[in-house]
C-alpha cells in the first residue's frame, strides 16, 4: 500500500492510466472514421451503442476513474519533481527530467481544457435528445456553430489540441515504458513502434477527419 502512494508507485499509476487511455483513443478514432463512409453506417453505430447504454456508462465512469488518476498523479509528481530540482537526471532526450516534466504539465493542462469543451459540447448534445430533435448523430457533429467540427475556428482548435495530445503521448509512452522496465529490453523496438501508432497515426486520423469535414468530403 505505501509502494502505492509512493513516488514510484505514482509513476506506475500515470504510466498504466496513460495506456489505457491510449487505448481508448484509439476505440474512439475508430468509431469516428465511420463518419467517413456515410451517415447511415454513423447514425446506426451510434443507435447500437446507445442500446447498450447501461455497459457503455459502466465504461465511461470507468474512463473518468482512470483520466482522474492520470491528472492527480500526474500533478502530485509534477510537485514532487519541483522539490528534487537539485537532483535531475537527463532523460534519453538529452532533455533534464524537470523540463520534460513541465513541458508535460503544459500540454497536459491544454489537453484537459479541451476535454472539457469536447464534453461540453458534442457529448452532452448526445446525452440530451432536447437539443437534437430536429438532427441526426451525424448532423450533431457537421454543425457549423462553436464548438462543432464545422466550425472553422472550432475545427483549428481541435487540431492544435490534438498535435498536443500527439506530442504528450509520444513523451508519456517513453516515459511508461521506462517507468515499467521496458526500455533496456529488445521488445522495446516493438514497444516503440506500437507507441508510434498511439502518438503519431491515432491523431492523424483524427486530424484527417476534421479537415475531411472542412473541406466539404465528409457532408
Amino acid at each position: 500500500m505505501k509502494l502505492l502512494f509512493s513516488s514510484i508507485g505514482k509513476k506506475i499509476q500515470v504510466a498504466l492510466s496513460g495506456l489505457f487511455l491510449s487505448i481508448f483513443l484509439f476505440f474512439h478514432l475508430m468509431n469516428n472514421l465511420v463518419l467517413i463512409i456515410g451517415p447511415e453506417e454513423f447514425n446506426n453505430m451510434v443507435y447500437f451503442l446507445e442500446s447498450i447504454k447501461p455497459i457503455i456508462r459502466v465504461m465511461e465512469v470507468g474512463l473518468v476513474i482512470i483520466i482522474l488518476l492520470h491528472v492527480v498523479n500526474a500533478i502530485q509528481l509534477t510537485f514532487l519533481n519541483k522539490k528534487s530540482k537539485g537532483r535531475e537526471y537527463q532523460s534519453l532526450d538529452g532533455k533534464s527530467s524537470s523540463t520534460n516534466s513541465r513541458t508535460m504539465a503544459i500540454s497536459g493542462t491544454i489537453i484537459l481544457s479541451f476535454i472539457i469543451i469536447h464534453l461540453s459540447y458534442m457529448w452532452w448534445t448526445y446525452q440530451n435528445p432536447s437539443l437534437h430533435i430536429d438532427e441526426s448523430y451525424y448532423d450533431v457533429i457537421l454543425r457549423s456553430e462553436i464548438g462543432y467540427l464545422n466550425h472553422l475556428p472550432t475545427a483549428i482548435f481541435y487540431i492544435i489540441s490534438i498535435i498536443l495530445i500527439g506530442s504528450h503521448l509520444r513523451h508519456g509512452f517513453q516515459s511508461a515504458l521506462k517507468t515499467l522496465g521496458f526500455l533496456n529490453k529488445g521488445i522495446s523496438v516493438v514497444l516503440h513502434s506500437i507507441g508510434f501508432l498511439f502518438w503519431a497515426i491515432i491523431p492523424l486520423g483524427f486530424i484527417l477527419i476534421i479537415i475531411l469535414i472542412q473541406i466539404g468530403y465528409i457532408r
